[in-house]
């Protein structure tokens, strides 16, 4: 439980970290981890704040490599310190994916 509370954190920092007034409350999956990842790798492409998470071993991200690398103190660093503009566009391109990783498909 506690690792999918930290799934959603995360998720919820990087909404925030790129200036959206958005919400993930969608069920934590093993699918909803690899598309998170999928949006943290690509975010990391447009910009150097978050080059200092390690890659997850595998190559795509799961729930407990979330849990391990986003804790709170990066949490709080993410969604306040930072300025992501650049996942805006990533987040878009993204949402709908993660919206159905969440329930299952």
């Amino acid at each position: 439980m506690k690792e999918q509370a930290a799934v959603k954190n995360a998720i919820n920092a990087l909404y925030k970290g790129a200036g959206l007034n958005l919400q993930f409350n969608g069920t934590v999956t093993p699918r909803v981890a690899e598309v998170f990842g999928k949006m943290f790798f690509e975010t990391q492409k447009c910009t150097t704040a978050l080059n200092w998470v390690p890659r997850p071993t595998g190559g795509k991200a799961t729930i407990s490599w979330i849990a391990r690398n986003f804790t709170q103190r990066v949490l709080s660093q993410l969604s306040n310190k930072q300025s992501l503009t650049c996942a805006k566009v990533v987040i878009r391109n993204f949402r709908t994916d993660l919206q159905m990783a969440s329930m299952g498909q």
